[in-house]
């Protein structure tokens, strides 16, 4: 009996409930002390559960049949994109808190200014420096916001901090695994944007990793606060940072890329 098994190869194929249960499994795992992460015992209590979330746009039988056909060995096989650089750049879509819809940011935050990136990335670098849930509720709270922006590439309300600090309250409730898939789709957002821009955001030098090791651990970008960019590229002249800030991130960031590539020519 031959059946048709749906299986997600991409960060961007999986559904919003394959996005929040991975990204919870691979929290979980990442929180684990590192001689657990290294025992074979939890490794395979990480592959067993990505290969079943991966499976679960399948019906039970399906799923239940997948699983006994797919040797646990060639699980990595199917889902090693999860295990390598996030690159989810769809945010989860609009949901209602007290009755009242919010609205996410648009892929890739193309619709985002240089205002709001800066402090939203500045809540994930302390998310993810400190586990703090108050950091990813602020961050939720950062990109999802209600109807009544004017612009005709953002519904969302105009970013302000005050605005944000009133809202958290309602996003603290949410389920974690929910507010998990938001900050994932953030993090695939922020390498997609930083690989679009290698002169503003050059690469480090990797470390060698002993090539007999399972690579468990998803790649992790260097960390480069936006806030500090914005400053360094105006000259620290305060009369400039508000214009700087209206930028969208590709407005900023293009422009800003195509001059150190003029300057890295001049030095040749």
């Amino acid at each position: 009996m031959k059946i048709n098994i749906k299986l997600p190869q991409t960060w961007n194929e999986l559904s919003e409930k394959q996005l929040q249960h991975i990204a919870e499994g691979l929290e979980h795992y990442r929180k684990l002390p590192e001689e657990k992460q290294a025992h074979p015992k939890f490794i395979q209590r990480l592959y067993l559960h990505l290969i079943k979330n991966l499976l679960r746009e399948n019906s039970w039988f399906k799923v239940r049949i997948a699983l006994r056909q797919i040797p646990p060995s060639t699980y990595l096989d199917h889902f090693q994109f999860l295990l390598s650089e996030n690159k989810r750049h769809q945010f989860p879509k609009a949901f209602k808190l007290k009755g009242k819809t919010y609205f996410p940011p648009a892929v890739r935050l193309q619709n985002v200014k240089m205002k709001e990136f800066s402090f939203a990335d500045t809540l994930f670098y302390h998310w993810r420096e400190t586990v703090k849930i108050d950091y990813l509720n602020l961050l939720c709270a950062t990109l999802y916001r209600k109807k009544g922006g004017e612009s005709e590439i953002d519904k969302r309300k105009p970013f302000e901090k005050l605005l944000v600090q009133k809202e958290v309250s309602l996003f603290a409730k949410m389920p974690y695994r929910q507010k998990l898939a938001i900050a994932y789709a953030y993090e695939g957002s922020r390498n997609y944007i930083i690989g679009l821009y290698p002169h503003v955001f050059p690469k480090p030098v990797e470390a060698e990793q002993d090539p007999e090791q399972p690579k468990t651990k998803p790649v992790k970008a260097t960390y480069t606060p936006f806030g500090k960019l914005i400053h360094h590229k105006v000259g620290f002249d305060t009369s400039k940072i508000k214009e700087t800030e209206d930028l969208t991130i590709n407005e900023f960031l293009s422009v800003y890329e195509n001059e150190l590539v003029e300057i890295e020519k001049q030095k040749h």
